[in-house]
């Protein structure tokens, strides 16, 4: 799974900081702590701001997200609250800023995030943990 989560989130075009925020707002709004606070701490090493973390949940207006990532969360949210289609002006807005493969690899970041973080409430005890954000690649 840990290899799956790194070509996910580090393979493509789209920067990882955009996809780990995107993972970040999924394990927030499917409320998996144990993946938040995963996330969390793995964005910090991704060099994502402790004010952009502080202000993840208003990205809509906050000046700490530029137009590209606010795009790529408002997909992120659109596909955890209902997963059957992203309405249209949040199309759109994802078209603006990426182009069809970016697209495909922000929405493939966010439905393996829906996953795990399902996963992870589900199963997730002292006896079976699920790895909630990817890990170095072992060396």
């Amino acid at each position: 799974m840990a290899a799956h989560m790194r070509a996910v989130m580090h393979g493509g075009s789209v920067e990882p900081q955009t996809k780990e925020l995107c993972a970040l707002m999924v394990s927030w709004l499917n409320a998996c702590d144990a993946c938040v606070s995963a996330h969390r701490q793995y964005a910090q090493t991704l060099g994502i701001s402790q004010a952009q973390l502080d202000a993840l949940f208003d990205y809509a207006r906050s000046p700490e997200f530029d137009d590209p990532t606010r795009a790529a969360l408002a997909a992120a949210v659109a596909l955890t609250r209902e997963p059957r289609a992203l309405p249209p002006a949040v199309r759109e807005d994802l078209a603006r800023h990426y182009d069809d493969e970016q697209i495909y690899e922000i929405v493939g970041a966010i439905a393996l995030y829906n996953a795990v973080t399902r996963a992870s409430n589900a199963l997730s005890d002292d006896a079976m943990p699920v790895p909630c954000a990817p890990t170095p690649a072992p060396p």
